[in-house]
Order: C-alpha cells, then sequence, then structure tokens
C-alpha cells in the first residue's frame, strides 16, 4: 500500500522536470539519447514559412520544455518491444538525421514520440484558453503573448502538423490508434467542461483526456516494433492506460497537497475551476452536502473549505492514491507478456515516478 507521505517528498522544480525520468539513475536514463535528439528535433517539425505568427507561436510552446513523458514512454516501449539483438544494434548505432526516416531504425519511434508530444502540447494550449490560465511551463500561456483567437488556431495548426507527421509513417493501423486519442481528447475535455459529478462519468473522462493518448501512442509503437503480434499491442496500450489514469490520479492529490512552487499553479486550481477531482469524488461519496456542492460546481461559498475538510476527514487522498497504486500494478502486470528485459524493467520502475512525483 503506498504511503500518502511519499507526496510530500522534496522534489525537482518545473524548470528541470524535463530530464525528471532520463537524468543519470532515473529509470529512462538509457533512452536520454533518444529524448535529446526529439527534443532538438521537434521544432523543426512545426515551422511555417508562409506565417510568422503561426511559425513563432507553434515553436514558442514545444520549446517551453515539459517532461517529455509520453515521447520518453515511447521510447523506451520501443527498446522493450524489439527483440533483445536488435535493441542492442541500434544503441550502439548512431541516430542518425531524424529529416528522414529509415525502416529498421529507432527512427520511425522517435518520429511518433515527436508526434505524441505535438499532440500533447497542442491539448495544453487549447485548454489553457478554455481555463483562461495565465501561465504554462513557467511562461505565459500563449494566449497571452498572443490572444484566444489565435492562440486556438496555433493549436489546431500543431494537430494539423502531428497528422501530417503521422501520415510519413505509412501505417494505416497508426492513423487509426492516433486519429482515436485526437478524438478522445476532445470528448474528455467535453465531458469536463459540462461536469463530472461520479467517480464512473470521472474515470471516462479520464482515460478520454489523459490516459488515451499515451494508450494510443504505445500500441502504435508495439505496431511499428512488431505489426502480427497483437498480444503486445494490448500489452503496450493496457500499461500505457493504467500509467495515464495513475498520473492524473496523482496530478488531482497534487492539487490538494502538493507545492504550489513545485507546482506552477495554486492549490485547489480545479476546485477553483468548478472541476471535481477524484479525492472530492471518494469524499461527496461520504457526504450528501460534499455531493451537492460538487454539483453545483463549488460555486456557494464555504464550499471548498467544506470540501477539503471532508477529503480529509475520510482519508480521500490516502484513498485516492491506494487506486493510483492498483492501476499502476495492473499496468506492471501487463508488461508480463514482454520478454524480460533492462527496458521492460525500466518501465515498472517508472510506474513508482508516477506514484512519488511532485509536479
Amino acid at each position: 500500500m503506498l504511503n500518502p507521505c511519499l507526496l510530500r517528498r522534496a522534489a525537482a522544480t518545473t524548470a528541470s522536470s524535463s530530464s525528471m525520468l532520463t537524468e543519470k539513475g532515473r529509470p529512462f536514463a538509457a533512452v536520454a539519447r533518444e529524448v535529446k535528439m526529439m527534443q532538438q528535433h521537434i521544432a523543426g517539425l512545426v515551422s511555417n514559412r508562409d506565417n510568422a505568427i503561426l511559425d513563432h507561436a507553434a515553436k514558442y510552446v514545444v520549446g517551453a520544455g515539459g517532461k517529455m513523458l509520453r515521447p520518453t514512454l515511447v521510447a523506451m516501449m520501443a527498446h522493450a518491444l524489439l527483440p533483445p539483438h536488435v535493441s542492442e544494434r541500434i544503441r550502439e548505432t548512431s541516430i542518425g538525421s531524424l529529416d528522414d526516416i529509415s525502416p529498421g531504425t529507432i527512427q520511425p519511434f522517435l518520429r511518433l514520440g515527436e508526434v505524441t508530444e505535438l499532440i500533447h502540447t497542442a491539448s495544453l494550449v487549447h485548454d489553457d484558453v478554455i481555463d483562461n490560465s495565465d501561465t504554462r511551463r513557467g511562461q505565459p500561456a500563449l494566449h497571452c503573448v498572443y490572444d484566444a483567437k489565435r492562440a486556438v488556431l496555433a493549436g489546431d495548426f500543431l494537430l494539423a502538423r502531428a497528422s501530417l507527421w503521422i501520415a510519413t509513417l505509412r501505417v494505416p493501423r497508426i492513423v487509426l490508434f492516433m486519429s482515436t486519442a485526437l478524438e478522445d481528447l476532445t470528448v474528455g475535455e467535453m465531458m469536463q467542461m459540462d461536469g463530472c459529478f461520479d467517480i464512473e462519468s470521472y474515470e471516462q473522462k479520464t482515460y478520454c483526456k489523459t490516459a488515451s493518448l499515451i494508450a494510443n501512442s504505445l500500441a502504435s509503437t508495439a505496431v511499428l516494433a512488431d505489426p502480427q503480434n497483437t498480444a503486445y499491442e494490448a500489452a503496450a496500450a493496457e500499461f500505457g492506460k493504467r500509467l495515464g489514469i495513475a498520473f492524473q490520479i496523482v496530478d488531482d492529490c497534487l492539487d490538494i497537497t502538493g507545492d504550489e512552487k513545485n507546482l506552477g499553479k495554486p492549490k485547489m486550481a480545479d476546485m477553483k475551476e468548478g472541476i471535481a477531482t477524484l479525492p472530492v469524488l471518494l469524499a461527496a461519496r461520504m457526504e450528501a452536502r460534499v455531493d451537492e456542492a460538487v454539483r453545483r460546481r463549488f460555486k456557494d461559498p464555504g464550499d471548498a473549505s467544506m470540501c477539503m475538510e471532508a477529503v480529509e476527514r475520510h482519508g480521500c487522498i490516502a484513498e485516492a492514491l491506494q487506486l493510483a497504486d492498483e492501476h499502476c500494478r495492473r499496468g506492471v502486470e501487463a508488461l508480463g507478456a514482454l520478454h524480460h528485459s533492462a527496458a521492460r524493467d525500466s518501465l515498472e520502475a517508472a510506474m513508482g515516478l508516477v506514484l512519488t512525483r511532485q509536479v
């Protein structure tokens, strides 16, 4: 059982979060060069010579940094799925240029990782407009640099470029997976706007808004590794789903217990936006007045403090973290379908980082 006190450990700041997984001694250090290559190359995927604003806006948001969690997972899953001798050969050879993608190399996987990060970044641009957020990744949100209309168009442009680069992989099944992730992102955001007032709708929203992109990008990784191995495809998708849901649950807990400096946003930011996080929904099952506050989106004076008192009274942070721990356990179980390797071990270890992260 996970100790909730783990969430109070000292952690790296948001500015250094991009190295969280790949720095020496961390689970994904083995793919540090792949992640660095994607970071350096991704801005080139969104350049636009025809419109200076789109060009600057796209490069502004992709250059802001971030954890690079999704492309890092793609790179490590690639090594976990490939035959050991192929993975070893790839590690011993130069990655080469990502401008020209060659079959039989790590390059197609890195292109997929880049696309995944573009989609994620586009969703953040749109989220910031919807939520009227002032900052993102330690700098002014794009709609504050320009305006909401241009930010929306820039987000659309990132999605268009992501779709273009998906197509260059020339694998219809990957197009299907990643298109599904795009649709799920929209559905999840709409569900959040409409309100999720019970745990069942919360779980569906969380899968669509957070876990689907990870699950579908890792399923796509399996297709690139071995298009005939449906067991690998299912295992990779299940791992991504469970990791994504656990990631969001921990995020919900950090919204209440986290350090504002590390988070880069005020505590209880979700509640201020009328969004019910999992600990609050768990408390709503225990007290009718909390459920009523959830359904009116915490609009009455005192709603927030009353809900927080109920969360503490019923131990809902610990309960939520136990649910996250269960999702992580099921994700690790899914990896049992893969051959044993150091890469698979690193994927398992990454689950521990999800549970103990501070940012």
